[in-house]
């Protein structure tokens, strides 16, 4: 995908926000992966001062305390506007505090600085689920799936986000290649996004339920 010719427009995915589904917000917010904690290796540096404010916030995030993250991250970015990792910080923050239009407009922020870096796009991947835009986060996740084949997680994501579309033949394709590269992980995450939402949804239709528990039970049975 090359991002000059993007149909991502950075503008309309940071501040167009989709419509809030009723069980969609919090599928997201407690997942059992290591992306809200990662490291992230971005080509700017921020200073000696930001960097420990940086620490601070990832470590408030990690402990799920949204409201403290959040200020630490906006004070960060009073300091730091410039670097990209600044701005990531500070959308896992709002993100963590289920604020997902904050946070998609501080992944675009760092997108727009890191235009290639895909633990952004996995992160707008993400939020863009809790904020029902499934058409935009599947794109997302599409370019990080090209960037980094071998990340279960992504690809997973992706064949998720195509069954809330009921895009039956994509997403099963998706969950293959996941569980290939890594099926402890996509078990792992089918399992959450079946209990967060799929279980709990009036909008998931039966047969869509029903295919996710043969995935898993699939998935559970084949060594």
């Amino acid at each position: 995908m090359s991002w000059v010719n993007s149909s991502l427009d950075f503008a309309a995915i940071g501040f167009a926000a989709g419509a809030l589904g009723t069980a969609t917000g919090d599928i997201c917010q407690s997942l059992p992966l290591k992306l809200l904690t990662f490291s992230c290796q971005f080509s700017t540096m921020a200073d000696e001062l930001a960097e420990e404010m940086i620490a601070k916030a990832e470590e408030l995030t990690e402990e799920k305390k949204g409201p403290e993250a959040v200020a630490e991250a906006t004070e960060l970015a009073q300091i730091d506007p410039k670097d990209a990792i600044v701005w990531f910080v500070k959308g896992k923050a709002h993100y963590i505090d289920s604020q997902f239009e904050e946070a998609l407009a501080c992944f675009s922020k760092a997108a727009e600085i890191e235009k290639e870096n895909p633990q952004i796009w996995h992160m707008m991947g993400y939020c863009l689920i809790s904020m029902n835009n499934l058409q935009k986060a599947e794109e997302c996740l599409e370019y990080v799936k090209t960037v980094e084949p071998d990340n279960p997680e992504a690809i997973c994501e992706l064949g998720i986000c195509q069954i809330m579309q009921n895009k039956v033949e994509p997403a099963r394709h998706n969950l293959e290649i996941a569980v290939a590269v890594n099926k402890p992980v996509t078990i792992r995450m089918l399992e959450h996004f079946h209990e967060k939402f799929f279980a709990l949804s009036n909008e998931a239709s039966s047969g869509t339920k029903a295919m996710i528990e043969r995935a898993l039970e699939t998935m559970k049975l084949v060594r």
